[in-house]
C-alpha cells in the first residue's frame, strides 16, 4: 500500500509538471510575424505622407516601418520573401495609430467608496477585470492607474490569464490624516493606534502623518510594485470631509516622499486643485500634477518653467453629472485651467479618472469630444499617445514595459497599435464610438480585436 501511495504521488506530480508545461506552451506562444500592409500612419506625433506604408510587427515590437510603392497584390508580394508566411492584415488605406493611453484611470475602482466597503474582495477583483477588458476594447493599451489595489489585476493580465490594458500601478494613494485619501467616516475617527480602516487594509490608501511614515507609507507601494506614487496633497470630491482648498502635507513631507520615490528610480504624481497645493507639490519636486482645476496663471508658468507633466480632465468635470458644493468651482475653473495649459505650453496628458460605476468607465472615450474646446484634433491624439507616453516614461527602471517605448509607432516600440475606421486626425470623436471605429486592436503584437473586412 505504500508503495502503490508512493506511485500515485508520482504520478500526479508528473502529471501536474506536464499541465504546467503545457500551459506554459499555451500561455507564451512561439514568436510570429505580423504585416499591416496598405496603411496611413499617425505615428504618435505626426501623420506621415502617403498611405502606402506597411508595418513588420516580430516578438511584441514594431520591427520596421516601411514605405514604397505598392505592388498589384503587396499581401502576396510580401508573404513570397518571408518563411514562415506571416499574418497579413490589409489596413486597406485606413489610418494605423498607436494604442491609446490613459493616464488617469482607476480600474481597481469599479464600485462606488460606500459598495467597495461592503463587497466582498473577490467580486471586486472580477469586476475589475471586466473594466479592465472593456478599457481594452476601448483601444486604451496602456493605463496608469492613480490609486487602487491594482497589482494582482496588472499580474493577471500579464500573464495573459484576463484580457486589460498595461498598468502602470501607484498602489494606495498616501494621504494624511484628514485628507483626501482618508476614507473613514466619522463614526471611526478613534480607531485603536496601529489598527487601519478596510479601505486602508484593502489598498485603497495609506494614512501616514510626518515624514517617517510618509517614507514608510511609500516605501510600501514601491515593494508591492509601483511604478509611480500618488500622494494626495489636496482637497478632494470625493472624499467627504476634506475642503477643496485645504493644502495637505507639509512640503517636508512631501519631499519625503519624493526622496523615497526618487530612490528607486521613480516620480511622484500628486492630487491637488488649488495653487497652494500645487505650488507646494512642485516646490518639493513632484513630476505630474493631478486635476489642478483651480490654478491660476503664476502656478502654470511655474509647472511650465519645471517640466511637470498637467494631468486634468475634460469629461467628468465638464458636465458628465451635476457637480454641486465641492465639485461646483472645479467645474467653473476646467475652461481657465485649460487655457492657461495651453498659452504657456505645458506637457498636457490625457486622463479620464473614470471609477465607479460601468456606467462611468464608459465615459472614458468621451474625453476626446470633450477636449476639443481648447486643442486641435492632432494635439488631443498627441496628448492620448506619445506625450503620454512620455509620463509613463518617467518610471524609469520601476517602468514594468521599460524595455521599449509606448505612444509612438516607429522601429522597436511595443506594437501596441490601433487600425481607426475614419480619420480622427479630422474629427477625434469618432474614438467615443470603438465598437465600429476600432477596426483592429494589436496589443503587444498580439491581436485583440479584429473587424476588417
Amino acid at each position: 500500500m505504500r508503495r502503490f501511495a508512493l506511485l500515485r504521488t508520482t504520478v500526479a506530480v508528473l502529471m501536474a509538471m506536464v499541465s504546467s508545461a503545457a500551459w506554459s506552451q499555451t500561455a507564451a506562444p512561439p514568436s510570429s510575424e505580423l504585416v499591416i500592409v496598405n496603411a496611413r500612419i499617425f505615428d504618435g506625433r505626426e501623420l506621415l505622407s502617403g498611405s502606402d506604408y506597411r508595418l513588420r510587427v516580430r516578438d511584441g515590437r514594431i520591427a520596421a516601418v516601411e514605405r514604397g510603392s505598392s505592388p498589384a497584390d503587396p499581401t502576396a508580394a510580401i508573404a513570397s520573401t518571408l518563411s514562415p508566411a506571416p499574418t497579413l492584415i490589409d489596413a486597406g488605406g485606413r489610418l494605423v495609430m498607436p494604442g491609446l493611453i490613459d493616464a488617469h484611470v482607476h480600474p481597481s475602482i469599479p464600485l462606488g467608496f460606500t459598495a467597495l466597503r461592503e463587497a466582498d474582495p473577490n467580486y471586486v477583483a472580477n469586476r475589475a477585470a471586466i473594466e479592465a477588458r472593456g478599457i481594452l476594447l476601448r483601444g486604451f493599451t496602456s493605463i496608469r492607474d492613480m490609486g487602487g489595489p491594482s497589482f494582482g489585476l496588472k499580474q493577471a493580465i500579464d500573464e495573459s490569464l484576463i484580457e486589460g490594458p498595461r498598468i502602470f500601478p501607484s498602489g494606495a494613494m498616501v494621504s494624511q490624516t484628514s485628507g483626501h485619501g482618508d476614507f473613514r467616516s466619522r463614526a471611526t475617527t478613534a480607531l485603536p493606534i496601529g489598527s487601519r480602516d478596510v479601505m486602508e487594509q484593502r489598498g485603497y490608501g495609506a494614512i501616514a502623518d510626518g515624514e517617517d511614515a510618509v517614507l514608510t507609507a511609500v516605501r510600501e507601494q514601491l515593494r508591492s510594485g509601483a511604478s509611480q506614487i500618488k500622494v494626495a496633497a489636496g482637497g478632494g470630491i470625493s472624499s467627504a470631509y476634506d475642503p477643496i482648498d485645504s493644502v495637505q502635507y507639509l512640503e517636508a513631507e512631501l519631499r519625503a516622499a519624493v526622496r523615497a520615490a526618487a530612490d528607486w528610480g521613480t516620480y511622484v504624481a500628486v492630487h491637488a486643485y488649488t495653487p497652494a497645493a500645487i505650488r507646494r507639490s512642485v516646490e518639493a519636486g513632484v513630476r505630474s500634477i493631478e486635476h489642478a482645476h483651480l490654478i491660476d496663471e503664476s502656478t502654470m508658468k511655474l509647472i511650465a518653467d519645471r517640466g511637470v507633466f498637467l494631468s486634468p480632465q475634460a469629461y467628468v468635470f465638464g458636465g458628465a453629472f451635476p457637480l454641486t458644493g465641492k465639485g461646483a468651482d472645479i467645474a467653473v475653473g476646467l475652461d481657465r485651467m485649460m487655457q492657461l495649459a495651453k498659452k504657456h505650453g505645458v506637457k498636457i496628458a490625457f486622463g479620464t479618472d473614470v471609477f465607479g460605476a460601468s456606467r462611468v468607465f464608459g465615459w472614458q472615450s468621451k474625453e476626446f469630444g470633450a477636449r476639443l474646446r481648447w486643442f486641435t484634433p492632432l494635439e488631443i491624439l498627441r496628448q492620448a499617445t506619445s506625450i503620454n507616453g512620455e509620463l509613463l516614461a518617467l518610471s524609469g527602471p520601476r517602468n514594468p514595459y521599460g524595455a521599449a517605448p509606448l505612444g509612438v509607432i516607429r522601429e522597436g516600440a511595443w506594437a501596441d497599435l490601433l487600425i481607426v475606421e475614419g480619420d480622427p486626425l479630422v474629427d477625434p470623436r469618432l474614438l467615443e464610438d470603438p465598437q465600429n471605429s476600432l477596426r483592429l486592436i494589436l496589443k503587444n503584437g498580439s491581436i485583440v480585436k479584429n473587424t476588417l473586412p
